[in-house]
């Protein structure tokens, strides 16, 4: 496969003069977007200059990009395979679930996003989505996957709590085990200890008894 021409990262203040000249060359709102640079990710070519730019906005479980802007003379589903792969790996990094967009290119419905599932919009708790909007939305983490996922760490668990409790058991078992066999020993001793005493001194016991 032949090596992009594009690499992505994240934006710095650096990028800003070039990132304003883009957005006002496509007529987006420079100053505005400008205010947060933080959230962009840009797209440079061989030459390390700007290639395209779009914004990643995170809130729990959510994603959104938007705010896309490329370069009219460069290949833009080029520049947007160099975003889609950067977006997912900081993405899923800062524990996204669902992306979320209204960008209309064709790239991005053949990249996975679908129409947004109305119960998914309706629960979701993130302040960027207007329940009356037209969303596309990508699922980032399978559900299958992750229920498979819970069940084997509960599998891991289990096991390693049967073990534990196996292993306590076995514990005790040898504790009483050694208490039994110490007091049968303390016993022995005793007697043993009084046949002796008994053997010297056959007037022991009714000394001892007081006779």
């Amino acid at each position: 496969m032949e090596a992009s021409p594009y690499q992505a990262r994240r934006a710095s203040v650096d990028d800003l003069p070039a990132l304003q000249a883009l957005w006002q060359e496509l007529g987006m709102p420079w100053e505005q977007l400008g205010q947060f640079i933080n959230e962009f990710q840009v797209v440079t070519d061989e030459n390390d200059q700007l290639a395209g730019a779009i914004g990643l906005l995170i809130e729990g479980d959510d994603a959104l990009l938007h705010s896309e802007a490329i370069r009219a003379d460069v290949e833009a589903d080029a520049v947007r395979a160099s975003m889609w792969r950067r977006m997912q790996i900081v993405a899923r990094n800062q524990g996204a679930k669902f992306l979320w967009t209204q960008e209309d290119a064709p790239y991005w419905r053949d990249s996975g996003f679908g129409p947004a599932p109305a119960e998914r919009l309706q629960i979701s708790k993130a302040s960027f989505l207007d329940q009356s909007a037209d969303w596309r939305m990508f699922l980032l983490v399978d559900p299958a996957r992750i229920q498979d996922a819970l069940q084997e760490q509960f599998a891991i668990l289990e096991a390693t709590r049967l073990q534990d409790t196996e292993n306590f058991e076995r514990k005790v078992k040898l504790f009483r085990t050694f208490a039994y066999l110490l007091a049968l020993a303390v016993i022995g001793g005793c007697f043993a200890l009084l046949f002796v005493l008994a053997s010297n001194n056959p007037d022991f016991f009714r000394r001892l008894l007081g006779r």
